[in-house]
């Protein structure tokens, strides 16, 4: 990486993470109300017990970092998953394995909203690509495949921004297509296609895509 794509990259970054330090004040009111929800549900449902968030480990910019979600599975698909191994709680939630107030969160993405932190922490940027699971990530290094290894891993991305229409776009392909502009894009022309995918992926949530 050049000198300025290196400067390019820790403006993003601090950019991004002060943006998420500004997001968690109106987002926390939002946050105490999913985890009151998911604590009162346990008490009026013993399936539905167990903590309020829920740690992954996942693959950004090649390292292993604790992704935080709040916990929308029930206590006991929770009790079955080795925790110290790679979890792919994703696979199990697009099964319909969730609680009541779970199905509710997800249905407005407000389980990522924890994530904000780990973008504070500089686990992750705000945008970018999803953080993979490593079995998934190693999978495709094995085949010479090195994006997750390569590409800053965000809490939303040009994936995220085209949920419900990736039938007929590819991942991967939308994955390159940001990583080119990462790397030539200009500061500003960055930020604008940031700000472009934020206000497409708001859109998609207010529709409730791909779920």
């Amino acid at each position: 990486m050049s000198r300025q794509q290196t400067l390019r990259r820790r403006g993003k970054e601090w950019r991004e993470r002060f943006a998420a330090l500004l997001l968690l004040i109106p987002a926390a009111p939002v946050m105490a109300a999913c985890a009151l929800a998911i604590k009162l549900e346990g008490l009026l449902d013993p399936r539905a017990r167990g903590p309020v968030f829920f740690t992954e480990a996942r693959i950004s910019r090649g390292r292993v970092i604790p992704m935080l979600k709040f916990r929308i599975l029930p206590a006991a698909t929770i009790a079955g998953l080795d925790l110290s191994q790679p979890t792919h709680i994703a696979d199990l939630e697009q099964a319909g394995h969730l609680t009541r107030v779970g199905k509710l969160i997800r249905q407005w993405y407000l389980d990522e909203l924890p994530q904000l932190i780990n973008i504070i922490k500089g686990d992750m940027f705000l945008i970018g690509t999803r953080p993979y699971p490593i079995e998934k990530y190693e999978a495709e290094l094995a085949r010479g495949i090195t994006r997750k290894r390569d590409m800053p891993a965000g809490l939303i991305g040009l994936v995220q921004s085209h949920k419900g229409k990736l039938d007929v776009l590819d991942e991967v392909e939308l994955d390159r297509i940001y990583w080119e502009a990462f790397q030539t894009y200009s500061a500003w022309r960055l930020l604008r296609l940031d700000l472009r995918i934020v206000m497409r992926s708001a859109k998609v949530q207010a529709e409730h895509r791909g779920l």
